[in-house]
């Protein structure tokens, strides 16, 4: 952010500087005309010169590194990843972007059981957090964010077994430096599975019991 105010405070001077000149007569005009058309051509460059800018401050990736299946490119990252149980998955991340990038996580359902819903989340005592906002996803289209750490999906669409669930969302971590971050995943099933494992959770602690 403060090299877009940097860029954004270097074009309104060239902005004031060129206004001056015109005012003194050291930008000779021949017509009306052709001042209107010029004033034109001036806001197209700086609007053309904001833009740039402005890209350039939000490029994406400069490095990245995981230890999960991935592939990146400047615009950004897919992260892909196979759960055999309804455990939480934690993804080692090092980065190295400039402002915000995004992130493509492709979860294979091979836990036998089928998702209603999925979370994603990051460590709350580091920098990196998620952009509200940016969320959505192949199955779930309502997407929630209770803290800047969290993201949760949910409905309408369930992921049955042997199905692929994509994600997308965007990350904000500190500018350009490597950064490492844990991106939590965790398949939700669906209710009446919660239930069966939560009494086959009772029954065996019972049983250790002697109950």
């Amino acid at each position: 952010m403060a090299k877009k105010s940097l860029i954004f405070s270097e074009l309104l001077c060239i902005l004031d500087i060129i206004r001056d000149h015109s005012e003194n007569g050291l930008i000779l005009l021949k017509s009306q005309e052709e001042h209107r058309m010029s004033k034109q051509a001036l806001v197209f460059i700086v609007v053309g010169a904001v833009a740039f800018f402005s890209g350039a401050a939000q490029a994406g990736l400069i490095s990245f590194h995981s230890d999960a299946v991935s592939t990146w490119s400047p615009s950004g990252a897919v992260v892909s990843h196979g759960f055999s149980s309804l455990a939480v998955a934690d993804v080692s991340i090092t980065a190295e972007a400039q402002s915000t990038f995004t992130i493509t996580t492709t979860a294979t359902n091979e836990s036998g059981f089928t998702w209603t819903g999925y979370t994603l989340s990051l460590d709350p005592q580091g920098d990196a957090t998620f952009i509200e906002g940016t969320a959505g996803s192949t199955k779930f289209e309502t997407v929630e964010y209770p803290d800047p750490w969290t993201i949760e999906f949910w409905a309408p669409k369930a992921v049955l077994p042997g199905q692929v669930v994509t994600l997308q969302f965007e990350i904000s971590i500190p500018d350009s430096v490597p950064y490492t971050f844990t991106l939590a995943q965790q398949p939700i099933p669906e209710p009446t599975t919660i239930a069966i494992l939560g009494l086959g959770f009772l029954f065996l602690l019972l049983k250790r019991k002697g109950v």
